[in-house]
């Protein structure tokens, strides 16, 4: 077997029909008289089919390893290729990561902004609506102090003004304690001026006047005249009436003032 070959095929055959062209006469000659420069010169086929098949094999083998080495080639330009293409990704990806994060940390701030000033104005109002409660219970409070200082003011009046009473009534009660004593003493001194003429009523004659008329030694009523006064009369204080003109007078007899109650004097 032949190791001289060192071309492929299409070479081989390119070759010989360029020669073909410029000597077509001798092409046939040339192909047949060339061929020990490819096999070893024996005239046998089966010999001859195995070297070209050799020389086929060959020429596929060189074909895949130029393929080869132009894909390789290639290699280094579809790698920086997608390199650029892996780093325009990232970039992008990185872009679009901090676009949305920002976004979010925006959206989160006025989240938090609105969170904040809700907040801020639910304890304003509720604050504010304390502050009125607490304004409207001062005011109910002042409202209230002022009725209790009015109303005991008013309490102070009615105790100046009851015991300004009492002391008028101590004053009226000591009047009529003085007259109730004149009036004692007066009575007294009837009872005793009765029990002298006491023997000389006796023998005077048993008959009796109807009209004549006794003249009174003590107190007598300015109403009637004709009865001892029992009765005094307020507010003017005059001990002035009878029981009996005390239940229909209206005025005082004496000032002629309009009486407004009356008490009666029990002489013993």
């Amino acid at each position: 077997m032949a190791v001289q070959a060192q071309y492929p095929s299409n070479f081989l055959i390119s070759s010989n029909a360029q020669q073909g062209d410029e000597q077509p006469s001798q092409s046939e000659g040339q192909f047949l008289d060339n061929t020990p420069m490819f096999f070893d010169g024996t005239n046998n086929p089966q010999k001859r089919s195995k070297v070209f098949d050799t020389g086929l094999h060959l020429s596929f083998g060189i074909q895949e390893q130029l393929q080869s080495s132009q894909s390789v080639d290639s290699f280094p330009i579809m790698d920086q290729n997608f390199s650029q293409y892996v780093k325009q990704q990232c970039n992008e990806l990185q872009y679009l990561l901090q676009t949305q994060g920002e976004q979010l940390r925006r959206k989160l701030a006025e989240k938090r902004k609105r969170h904040y000033t809700a907040l801020l104005q639910a304890a304003e109002d509720s604050a504010a609506q304390r502050l009125s409660e607490k304004e409207a219970e001062l005011e109910k409070g002042a409202g209230l102090n002022s009725d209790l200082e009015a109303r005991a003011a008013q309490l102070n009046a009615e105790v100046k003004t009851w015991q300004a009473r009492a002391r008028e009534q101590e004053v009226t009660a000591a009047m009529l304690q003085a007259q109730l004593q004149q009036a004692m003493k007066g009575h007294q001194v009837r009872m005793d001026a009765r029990k002298e003429l006491g023997n000389v009523d006796d023998a005077e004659s048993a008959y009796i006047d109807p009209d004549r008329v006794v003249e009174l030694t003590g107190p007598s009523c300015k109403g009637c005249r004709r009865r001892y006064a029992s009765v005094v009369v307020f507010p003017c204080r005059h001990f002035c009436l009878c029981r009996e003109c005390d239940s229909i007078a209206q005025i005082c007899p004496i000032c002629y003032s309009y009486r407004s109650s009356s008490v009666e004097a029990f002489l013993s």
